[in-house]
């Protein structure tokens, strides 16, 4: 993975849609999940904000640490698979809600 090759995934459009539609399917996902979930209350405040909001201002907050994911860098902004840029906003969710709380 080269530092040229994450900036240009952490600065591209292309990957914040992208990453933008996956927020929105975690965001999802959190609503409709189990209220005896760890953090449900929280994980449920991000969701229904993220989901009123700017999908695309809440993309840019992981830009950069989607774009250091070796998979997704060694893919491409093209070629990297919906399923591994969801894994990766998946995993950084517990960021995103403790920063919203």
């Amino acid at each position: 993975m080269s530092l040229l090759q994450t900036g240009v995934i952490a600065t591209s459009n292309l990957m914040k849609m992208r990453v933008a539609a996956a927020l929105a399917n975690a965001a999802e996902d959190i609503e409709n999940e189990d209220p005896g979930t760890p953090n449900h209350a929280a994980r449920l405040a991000w969701a229904s904000a993220v989901l009123q909001d700017d999908l695309l201002q809440e993309a840019d907050k992981i830009m950069w640490r989607v774009g250091l994911n070796p998979t997704i860098a060694a893919a491409g902004e093209e070629n990297a698979t919906d399923n591994d840029i969801q894994f990766v906003v998946n995993s950084l969710l517990d960021i995103l809600i403790e920063a919203h709380g």
